[in-house]
């Protein structure tokens, strides 16, 4: 199973390993404060479907951005990439969708 993430938050589909690996980066990286914040965004979904509020992507967004500079190998784009869409999706008042 693969992710999209609306509000340009992927070029292409990201698998499920690969949304896990990067939850492991942001675990490693974020500290327990902004881990305890991410890491709803990372559990596993039985359906691979979630629409997340505006108020908490703007939550998720930040939290991504502060930590993407600190992940290393290519993870930092894409944990910034993931993080600007949900702030794009909070700021037009829209559900942020993980599919």
């Amino acid at each position: 199973m693969g992710y999209r993430i609306s509000h340009d938050g992927t070029q292409s589909t990201l698998s499920a390993l690969q949304i896990e690996n990067l939850g492991s980066e942001v675990k490693r990286a974020a500290g327990f404060t902004g881990w305890t914040t991410l890491k709803p965004l990372f559990a596993p979904r039985r359906d691979g479907y979630e629409e997340i509020a505006p108020a908490q992507a703007v939550k998720y967004g930040k939290a991504l951005l502060k930590v993407a500079d600190k992940l290393p190998g290519g993870w930092d784009r894409i944990a910034s990439q993931i993080g600007q869409s949900a702030l794009r999706a909070a700021s037009a008042n829209q559900q942020w969708v993980w599919s």
